[in-house]
């Protein structure tokens, strides 16, 4: 809305010109006075500075508003968008603003136009995140849905070492290294409760079925499993948890313990249970899979002398949890962390019948009973 000049009737002194016009016979007329010459440039010089206020405020606005346009804003979470058959640039680019993965419309189909690939993109449905940063969305639509895709299957407890050699065993030519680099020494940003920037990404690389392209690189695969942790952590209720004074980033470290120790689905809010118990009480975990992680490589049987290991991952040694995750753990390990058993169990020993079942118990005169009992094959 332009700004308007007020009429006549708008000033103090009721209808008629403003009080400045003219000379007022009263007033001397001598030099400095109101009704001299000079005194009568004013009104001009008062137009002039409030034209070019009004100038730079508008300049201001303007400046603003095209830096929003500009703003793609920060990364967010994943969105399917099917762009139809015969659409033109405008209707893409109405698409993709409703669905949140371009903040203007306008914007983007300047900026594809001036790149010249107003006709270029196909249509087809396509996996993007929100607020898609230009170059891969523009990559994306002008490969199309029917480019070749490879389908990744990230397993559920996979360390960062494993997760990086399953990429480079899908992925012709990912390069595994940069992937533990990045993930290890040089992680992007993220915003977790608990979590110091910086710290390796173990625990946070969230295992799941992905479909990428054959070319996906090192870096972007660690973002794509980190946009898939932030996902799924909203639907984890973390009531108890923060009750516990247990950061989310604590929360992912026993369900990185749950997803190690546990082998049947319905175990694992008992094993968080017995984690929760013992860190109340003050007692070692003694969880034999920190030992394990550890090690220089994994062994089938752990000998006295590995529980003797000088690392802040021995639970046998050092009280409280771990420094980091010890695995990618899988959502419902994260509930059963974040959420376990009520139950006062503070020891469990598997059974040796080879179901991968456990033997829970609240005392240690207990756990000595059901050891004898799994060392006899029950």
């Amino acid at each position: 809305m332009r700004p308007s000049a007020p009429g006549p009737a708008a000033w103090a002194g009721g209808a008629g010109e403003p009080p400045w016009v003219g000379p007022d016979p009263a007033m001397p007329s001598g030099p400095g006075g109101p009704g001299s010459p000079g005194r009568r440039r004013w009104p001009v010089r008062l137009a002039l500075i409030s034209v070019l206020l009004v100038a730079v405020l508008i300049a201001g606005l303007a400046v603003g508003y095209v830096r929003d346009l500009f703003d793609w804003g920060e990364v967010g979470g994943p969105v399917t968008v099917t762009v139809p058959e015969g659409a033109t640039l405008s209707e893409i680019g109405g698409i993709l603003e409703d669905a949140g993965v371009v903040r203007h419309a306008f914007t983007f189909v300047r900026k594809a136009e001036e790149d010249g690939h107003g006709g270029d993109l196909k249509p087809g449905t396509y996996d993007l995140r929100v607020n898609e940063p230009y170059d891969s969305l523009i990559a994306a639509l002008l490969a199309g849905e029917k480019a070749e895709t490879t389908t990744v299957t990230i397993p559920e407890g996979f360390t960062l070492e494993q997760t990086s050699r399953r990429w480079a065993n899908k992925i012709e030519g990912f390069d595994a290294a940069a992937y533990r680099r990045i993930a290890a020494e040089d992680p992007p940003a993220v915003e977790l409760d608990g979590y110091k920037e910086g710290t390796t990404l173990e625990g946070l690389l969230f295992p799941a079925t992905y479909e990428v392209l054959p070319a996906l690189k090192p870096r972007r695969a660690v973002e794509l499993q980190l946009e898939t942790l932030s996902a799924n952590l909203e639907k984890v209720d973390f009531g108890r948890a923060r009750e516990a004074n247990l950061t989310t980033y604590d929360v992912l470290i026993v369900a990185s313990l749950v997803e190690r120790e546990a082998r049947v689905a319905e175990e694992r809010p008992l094993v968080a249970a017995v984690i929760w118990n013992r860190l109340r009480e003050g007692m070692l975990l003694q969880i034999d899979a920190t030992i394990q992680y550890a090690l220089p490589e994994y062994k089938e049987q752990l000998t006295f002398d590995d529980l003797e290991i000088d690392s802040p991952y021995n639970t046998y040694k050092f009280a409280g949890l771990p420094p980091t995750p010890i695995a990618n753990p899988g959502l419902a390990s994260i509930q059963a962390a974040a959420d376990p058993a009520d139950v006062d169990y503070l020891y469990y020993v598997a059974k040796g019948d080879g179901s991968g079942e456990h033997y829970f118990s609240v005392t240690y005169e207990e756990f000595l009973q059901n050891k004898a009992k799994a060392a006899g094959g029950e």
